[in-house]
């Protein structure tokens, strides 16, 4: 028995498919207990005087002499052309040569779809000066060979185990396409089908006084085609308040319209605040979509920031509507998955903590300069009725449009105009690149009838500016300073003052703002980093004052701690003095600046882990100490981590202890997550001394399609649905999410319009299922849901081994057919063969040459198998490869 193999590899291809080429030989490697060495040599053979005992002369093993070797016939492979990937598609592959394999067949038409320049081509085959003048000759007729031969230096390689097609053509050839680009022709629509994504949290108090809460966010809606049909709403309900009225954020048709870059959008949506203040409209709306572009000529939800002190719940309103409720542990949270709702009108954050306190802060949001490359346009244009929450009578029509021109790539001009009912707005403003920074200055001017009070005009300037200084690590962002005069007013601000009018009320006590300055500074000092983030504002208006808050800090990190310094102004906000309706009054009509109290606090946090493992916990301790209207210090410890081979698993425990001029308190918090298949739920315990609190959160998405009904993580802009048959338990790649019983997952949060590889890692299914590809590319469009279909091979499988009738092994290299003559395996060392895809029972036809004494039969069963029980450990069965010739003899049919 020889003890050695030596298998030389093509130096071009280290991605050698070696699942296929174990599969061809029938356990070569994985039924052989014997070392392999390989090396890198022109091309891939096998030393056959390795094989001397056991192989048979007429035995072709030629076929295995070429890594990739190809039958003729229409593959679906990935392409790549220069590194970047342009989608699936169909090539042909014909054969010229029946030992080296069919060959990939390019024709103009694919060639040009791949970014080809063909008139650089042609100018070259004209000139004579290179074997292009081949392809010219042959015209439309597709072109079969490695492109290098009619390209300089151009080359194509095939990968036959990923099925992936890789160009690579010299930048002069090819058309001056911008990084990253898709063709909108590989754009995916997707499958019909119905969506419904969900966020549900609920609180409920065990002792002590307080609210339960329930709150249910949806975002669903119904794919058709080319069209989606879109809802986002949202369901509250508390105990002192019961049911609250259903909260119908958005319902809206949308569809992409691929050659103006453009989205159009028909019903209930957020018109875009980016130059002018966003508003609710029903109507239609036509915006340029940046998600269509290159990523690399590529805005925007802000992230949200704060510091829960149990197991809070965290609700985020913007204009008066509820966008986002969850629960949180205690401790700093991050929340950076709201939807879109326009760029305009900042965000109001409420911190419900359990024993009632309710902290409530702003979050500012300035538009950036609104620099543009050069030729670059953006617009939008809607036209509808204003749905402003709690003005009844606000369904004025609105006509509202916007344009940003990049005329260099230093000068951009943008400016918008907005005409209403007894409203007219105009704006214009340029950006610019210098030395010293990137500048936005713009003017605004408003009229508006007030019924009752006569007209009101004023003008509103505002000044932007960013600088980022990477070698001092400095940036520097003053998001905007502006000054508004008495008479200006927004959209928004003009339908609440027209509506106080029509009801005889004081308008002089509407609060607007006079003036606005948003500061964002980071500086890299020492080993740690300097921030300020800042916002300052005072109103026009009766008693309003001014609003401060900021945040600064400094943090760094010590051997394994991380540790940072801050200091924080904020507003406190008490639950029992308003309701949620009336909080939402307060903010909406502008009286938000007269309630609460101040709250400055400096902050010490230290964090560090414990332990050297991937999923070891973190310790993390706080100390804060506040002064003015909420004198007193706090101190917590807590301990979080991971748990579970994919981090699928988290928990956390802390400790609070809380001491005031009037009163000392303690609580202590737990909680527990666990990101399953298809959701993320959340569970908490937070216990004071004078109430105890249980809350519990869970969101995730359903996908109802053809195929039945598949459970999912929530969704995003673009999913898909993996449809591999069979394969249940098969993992997706780069998630934890599995293959269900039918065959189906999702892969949610796709990025429209860009390739997104999705993949399927078999590790978990069956043995009796074979992968015939694990990667596929697509590009979805806006909320569509691409069908990925992934093919197997199903049938048992087995490690055969069976000797002649004489007791001789079978021939290395013998191909092995089922009954219906489909090549099911190949014998490899030992006289053993690795088959797939067999019957329970049957009979095996070993072949080794064209004459009838060069086959044999093996007959076998295979163990019973439990209805439904998945393999996870190959069947073994042994028995006697009889031959035609002595079967004929002994008088068997």
């Amino acid at each position: 028995m020889p003890n050695h193999v030596r298998i030389r590899v093509h130096h071009h291809a280290p991605n050698l498919p070696f699942k296929r080429l174990n599969l061809m030989l029938g356990g070569l490697f994985s039924a052989a207990l014997m070392p392999i060495e390989m090396s890198f040599a022109s091309s891939l053979t096998f030393d056959l005087n390795a094989f001397s005992s056991e192989l048979t002369p007429s035995v072709d093993v030629s076929r295995f002499n070429t890594s990739n070797f190809m039958s003729p016939g229409t593959y679906r492979v990935d392409v790549v052309v220069n590194g970047q990937p342009m989608g699936r598609r169909d090539v042909n592959f014909e054969s010229r040569d029946e030992k080296a394999g069919a060959l990939p067949c390019f024709s103009q038409e694919m060639l040009e779809q791949l970014g080809i320049a063909m008139d650089k081509v042609d100018t070259l085959a004209a000139s004579g000066k290179t074997a292009a003048s081949v392809l010219r000759a042959e015209g439309d007729s597709p072109f079969c060979a490695n492109l290098g031969q009619w390209i300089p230096m151009a080359s194509s390689s095939f990968d036959a185990g990923a099925l992936e097609l890789s160009v690579s053509v010299p930048q002069v050839y090819m058309k001056q396409a911008r990084r990253g680009d898709v063709d909108p022709a590989n754009w995916d629509e997707g499958i019909e089908a119905g969506l419904l994504s969900y966020n549900f949290s609920t609180s409920a108090m065990t002792s002590g006084e307080g609210d339960n809460r329930t709150y249910l966010g949806l975002n669903g809606g119904i794919n058709l085609g080319q069209w989606r049909l879109r809802h986002q709403g949202a369901q509250a309900w508390n105990s002192s308040g019961g049911m609250q009225t259903y909260q119908s954020t958005a319902t809206y048709l949308q569809r992409s319209i691929a050659p103006w870059q453009s989205q159009l959008t028909i019903g209930d949506s957020f018109s875009s605040g980016q130059i002018l203040e966003g508003v609710r409209v029903r109507g239609i709306t036509l915006a340029t979509d940046e998600r269509m572009l290159p990523q690399s000529q590529q805005g925007y939800a802000p992230q949200v920031r704060g510091v829960a002190q149990s197991n809070a719940t965290v609700t985020v309103s913007q204009n008066g509507y509820t966008i986002y409720e969850t629960t949180v542990a205690p401790g700093p949270f991050l929340i950076s998955d709201l939807y879109a709702t326009g760029y305009g009108g900042d965000l109001v954050v409420s911190v419900t903590e359990v024993d009632g306190r309710r902290n409530t802060f702003v979050v500012p949001y300035s538009v950036a300069p609104q620099l543009l490359r050069a030729d670059a346009t953006k617009y939008t244009a809607t036209f509808g009725r204003v749905q402003q929450r709690n003005v009844d009578d606000s369904d004025a029509l609105v006509l509202q449009g916007t344009l940003q021109q990049g005329l260099t790539d230093d000068v951009t001009l943008y400016g918008g105009s907005t005409f209403s009912d007894g409203y007219g707005q105009g704006k214009m403003g340029v950006a610019m690149s210098t030395s010293v920074g990137a500048f936005s200055l713009d003017g605004s001017g408003s009229r508006t009838h007030v019924q009752n009070q006569g007209v009101m005009s004023g003008q509103s300037f505002g000044l932007g500016y960013n600088k980022n200084l990477p070698s001092s690590g400095t940036h520097f962002a003053l998001g905007a300073y502006r000054f508004s005069s008495k008479g200006y007013l927004s959209l928004p601000d003009a339908i609440n003052v027209r509506a106080l009018g029509r009801h005889g009320s004081d308008i002089d006590g509407y609060a607007r703002q006079k003036s606005r300055l948003d500061l964002t500074l980071n500086q890299k000092l020492g080993d740690g980093t300097l921030s300020l983030y800042g916002s300052s504002v005072d109103f026009w208006g009766k008693q309003q004052g001014r609003q401060t808050s900021f945040t600064v800090g400094y943090g760094s990190t010590w051997n394994k701690v991380n540790w940072n310094l801050s200091a924080q102004r904020s507003r406190i906000q008490d639950t029992r003095q308003l309701t949620d309706h009336e909080l939402s009054d307060e903010v909406f009509f502008g009286r938000f600046g007269n309630q609460g109290n101040i709250d400055n606090r400096v902050m010490l946090t230290l964090s560090m882990p414990l332990g050297s493992e991937r999923n070891s916990p973190s310790l993390n301790a706080s100390i804060s100490r506040g002064t003015g209207d909420n004198r007193g210090s706090q101190q917590q410890v807590g301990i979080n981590g991971l748990a579970g081979e994919h981090a699928e698993g988290n928990y956390g425990v802390s400790v609070n202890r809380t001491t005031s001029d009037s009163e000392r308190s303690s609580d202590i918090n737990v909680y527990a997550g666990y990101r399953a298949n298809a959701t993320n739920v959340r569970a908490g315990y937070g216990q004071t001394r004078d109430s105890s609190q249980l809350s519990f959160s869970a969101d995730g998405a359903v996908v109802a399609h053809a195929g039945g009904v598949t459970l999912s993580q929530s969704l995003g802009e673009a999913a898909a649905l993996v449809h591999v048959p069979d394969a249940e338990g098969a993992m997706l790649s780069a998630s934890s999410t599995r293959i269900d019983s039918r065959g189906y997952a999702v892969v949610p949060s796709l990025r429209a319009f860009q390739n997104n590889v999705v993949g399927v890692d078999p590790e978990g299914m069956s043995l009796d299922v074979e992968l015939q590809e694990s990667e596929r590319t697509v590009v979805p469009t806006l909320g569509a849901v691409t069908l990925v279909k992934f093919e197997t091979v199903s049938g048992r499988s087995a490690v055969v081994k069976a000797l002649r009738e004489k007791g001789g092994p079978l021939p290395f290299a013998a191909q092995v057919f089922d009954e219906q003559g489909r090549e099911v395996g190949v014998v490899g060392q030992a006289s053993k063969a690795v088959v797939r895809g067999i019957a329970d029972e049957g009979t095996l036809i070993v072949k080794w040459g064209e004459k009838s004494d060069e086959r044999c039969e093996i007959h076998y069963r295979l163990p019973t198998r439990i209805v439904g029980q998945r393999q996870s450990a190959t069947d073994y069965v042994q028995g006697d490869c009889v031959s035609v010739l002595v079967r004929h003899v002994a008088g068997q049919p």
